[in-house]
């Protein structure tokens, strides 16, 4: 009887496993010793519920945690610690549902937190989250530090350490502010899109980008109405207009936007459009560079920096499948690495459909966040030599 017992639990046990995917699917692009997953939580029963788990921001601390925030039903914080493995959901964020691209970390390590439809600006402070058990729906515990620009919904955010400034846009009114963190201080600078374009019937909102980077010298550039830079001098406190655009598929300039924003180390801002562009933007002479596009989709959901150089992307749209590609600056090179797919035959089998975020970690970990009905964290880990 103990045999039966045994035989049978092995194979109720092994069934999902097998059952995943048959022998068609086992083919991957993605070298498998490159890329792995993590659910968002400890499975089975401590993790992110479905529907609440599509991550939309994601971004590295001072000390390299990864933090990250997921949009659905509710809005959850988590924390990736590289020594520890495995990510600990931190708890509902309060007034969220979605939280986009809206997660910084300080110089000191306090997390801050854009909400959306709420629109306030909260401040997490960590205190030694792995010791702790996880406890999925509790509400997290923050300083609520107000609304920025009230009425509205905090749409993205970026800080510059090295003054303890947080800027941000809001949505739907395209309002571009600034937030002190040693003065906690809020001013509302302007709007980067005063009306949405006419033609698109499917486009009903301002267009805005949908990152800000700070350049070296601590300009902050974004992108706004007819596919329009917009840089903020915080030494003048002034938001102007460029005579610059994203680049974008002729006749579609006014509903394109900057999808993603990264800050090389030259000094040079690479950044992707809507349309599936990449672009480099010299913040010196203010020009634009279009690279081309690396896919043949839209949108590139995500762009980071390896140790070593290269740039790497994920591009598509939501009615498609993401891909990952890579961009040597040296060559100009491009390289479609194939799906966001992790094999772990007879144990799990998964593969990312939408992408919501990207980050880099310190060691040069890639981080890839999905943004899904049932969503995972990707680590993926590129090569220092040829693809």
């Amino acid at each position: 009887m103990r045999y039966l017992l045994l035989s049978f639990l092995i194979a109720a046990f092994s069934m999902p496993a097998f059952s995943q995917r048959d022998l068609d699917y086992d083919n991957v692009v993605v070298s498998q010793d490159r890329i792995d997953a993590r659910p968002l939580g400890y499975p089975p029963l401590d993790v992110v519920p479905d529907g609440e788990s599509g991550t939309t921001a994601l971004t590295v601390a001072p000390n390299g945690d990864l933090y990250g925030a997921t949009s659905g039903d509710r809005a959850h914080l988590f924390v990736f610690n590289p020594r520890h493995g495995y990510v600990q959901p931190l708890g509902v964020i309060p007034g969220a549902t979605s939280v986009l691209n809206a997660v910084v970390v300080s110089a000191a390590g306090d997390v801050y937190i854009g909400t959306s439809p709420d629109g306030s600006l909260l401040r997490y402070s960590p205190r030694d989250e792995y010791k702790n058990p996880i406890h999925i729906g509790r509400p997290l515990e923050v300083a609520n530090l107000g609304k920025p620009v009230p009425g509205e919904s905090i749409a993205a955010m970026t800080v510059d350490r090295s003054t303890g400034t947080i800027y941000g846009l809001t949505s739907p009114g395209a309002h571009f502010f600034s937030y002190s963190i040693a003065t906690a201080k809020a001013d509302d600078h302007g709007v980067v899109a005063v009306k949405a374009p006419s033609g698109e019937k499917f486009e009903k909102k301002k267009m805005m980008s949908r990152m800000l980077v700070v350049d070296q010298q601590g300009a902050v550039f974004t992108s706004g109405e007819g596919g329009s830079f917009f840089r903020f001098d915080p030494k003048t406190d002034k938001l102007e207009k460029l005579a610059i655009h994203a680049p974008a598929i002729p006749g579609r300039e006014p509903w394109t936007v900057v999808d993603a924003f990264l800050l090389d180390p030259s000094g040079m801002i690479y950044g992707g459009t809507s349309d599936g562009y990449l672009f480099r933007l010299d913040p010196a002479r203010l020009t634009v560079t279009n690279l081309g596009k690396p896919l043949i989709q839209n949108r590139i959901d995500g762009l980071v920096r390896a140790p070593g150089g290269k740039l790497y992307g994920v591009g598509g749209d939501q009615e498609d499948m993401a891909r990952l590609f890579s961009y040597d600056p040296s060559s100009g090179a491009y390289d479609v690495l194939g799906f966001v797919d992790v094999n772990r035959r007879p144990y799990y089998t998964w593969q990312a459909y939408v992408i919501g975020a990207m980050a880099s970690g310190l060691d040069g970990t890639i981080y890839i966040g999905s943004n899904e009905r049932i969503s995972k964290l990707y680590l993926f880990y590129p090569r220092m030599e040829n693809e």
